[in-house]
């Protein structure tokens, strides 16, 4: 039995490891010219380190947390959790602590607290209708309509609810922290304590060692890993992909499929009717910074909020390790998500004065001339879009897939159309790599659709 895997991001090479560690014969398929998919790291020559953003370890899953801890081994660090927000021209710590809450403006302590007695009731599934229902059209106001509006590049009231819990509970992380409603944030803030999270990180490097480690293994343990590869053609037979066609030609016999990749492409190259719906996935630029001069602020990563905010997130390479940046330096990751449309992914470089511009506003420079080096990284499909129909478009892919083919599987954050971390990637892999290998020990595969997992409601699974 040979498998395919599309996509060689934490779920796949999680997913991999399982299946080639316990003998079966695994294929890794990447388009990128390294693993790691959203969590690789880009290592320039100027000493600098930069992960995709600001990515790190944290699970209460102990079946997760054994996994990240065979696979570091001792290569990893424990680090305390430093994340802020930036609003009305300050840096709050986020989640909010007391102090916090008190630095903020009066009138939005009066309005909100009307809020919590006039909250409207929600009248549609929108991200716009849960924020007023739970957190009240004052905050809704201030900071998520322009923080959302910006980053997604779509009104409130068309985005649904599930960008709302799940992209809250993803920035919130630690789950002392009830961001439920707003009496419940209340609540935890005055009441809950510091949160305290810790994190785990690879000690001799970037995020991406964790990657390559794991692709170490694969091979070690005789998976092979293709990169800078692109599936050309699918050759299937009875509703089955019996042959998987690369862009130079290679042709890759298989029994099962796992696929991490885009579900546009894979719309796309099981030529799907124009019935079947498109969804859409947010990309994002990143411009990697090395300045002359380490920040005051402290933070690993910082939202920026309000109206006039020009960037998503900034995250410091060296508040995760120090050894990312050459000793005295700093590393500035700056974050714009866009569409693969736009002149921002198209001609990213006319943007670059309005950023410094901004990072002198918040005093993340003081000069210009701090700025050494930069680079720009364009990255595909960095969220999922949701839009306020896409249950019903994602359900439609979904049959159209499992209908189309019953021996592939559709894994990870991008080919679930999921928007996790990577524990929960990690987890969703373990659970399946463990269903597949014991149906592989009976000898009788089922349907690739059975494999699946996930933690989100829309499928019903676990």
């Amino acid at each position: 039995m040979q498998v395919a895997i599309i996509g060689a991001g934490i779920a796949g090479l999680t997913l991999a490891k399982r299946l080639s560690e316990y003998g079966i014969k695994t294929v890794l398929i990447e388009r990128e010219n390294a693993v790691g998919g959203l969590a690789r790291s880009f290592k320039y020559d100027n000493g600098a380190t930069f992960d995709i953003g600001p990515h790190r370890f944290h699970t209460d899953d102990p079946e997760v947390n054994q996994f990240i801890m065979e696979t570091l081994d001792e290569d990893h660090i424990i680090i305390d959790r430093n994340s802020q927000l930036f609003l009305f021209d300050k840096y709050l710590p986020w989640p909010l602590t007391p102090k916090g809450l008190l630095s903020l403006p009066l009138h939005l302590f009066i309005r909100s607290g009307i809020d919590l007695f006039m909250r409207r009731k929600a009248r549609t599934e929108s991200f716009e209708d849960y924020i007023i229902e739970k957190y009240g059209g004052t905050l809704y106001q201030v900071f998520f309509k322009p923080y959302t509006e910006k980053f997604m590049d779509y009104e409130c009231s068309n985005l649904h609810k599930d960008w709302a819990t799940t992209g809250i509970n993803r920035a919130t992380i630690d789950k002392k922290v009830d961001t439920g409603s707003l009496t419940s944030l209340i609540k935890s803030v005055l009441f809950a304590g510091e949160a305290g999270t810790k994190f785990i990180y690879p000690r001799s490097g970037g995020i991406g060692t964790f990657s390559e480690i794991l692709a170490s293994k694969i091979e070690n343990c005789n998976g092979r890993i293709l990169l800078s590869t692109q599936i050309a053609k699918f050759v299937s037979n009875d509703h089955k992909i019996s042959t998987i066609v690369t862009d130079v030609g290679e042709e890759i016999p298989v029994e099962h499929v796992f696929w991490s990749g885009s579900l546009m492409s894979l719309r796309s190259l099981g030529n799907a009717p124009e019935l079947v719906p498109r969804l859409h996935y947010m990309s994002s630029i990143f411009f990697n910074y090395l300045t002359t001069a380490q920040i005051e602020q402290g933070f690993q990563w910082c939202y920026f909020g309000g109206k006039g905010a020009e960037i998503d997130r900034v995250s410091v390479p060296r508040n995760f390790n120090p050894q990312l940046v050459p000793q005295g330096k700093e590393g500035l990751c700056v974050e714009v998500s866009c569409n693969e449309d736009s002149i921002t992914w198209k001609d990213p470089a006319r943007l670059d004065c309005m950023l410094e511009t901004f990072l002198l506003r918040t005093n993340l420079l003081n000069s210009l001339d701090q700025v050494e080096d930069y680079h720009v990284e364009h990255v595909h499909e960095t969220y999922p879009l949701y839009v306020l129909n896409y249950p019903r478009k994602l359900k439609a892919i979904f049959n159209w897939v499992n209908t189309t083919w019953s021996n592939i599987t559709l894994i990870g954050r991008t080919g679930r159309f999921w928007y996790n971390n990577m524990d929960n990637s990690i987890a969703a892999s373990l659970r399946t790599a463990g269903r597949f290998i014991n149906d592989y020990k009976e000898g009788a595969l089922r349907h690739g659709d059975t494999y699946s997992a996930e933690d989100r409601y829309l499928t019903g699974k676990d």
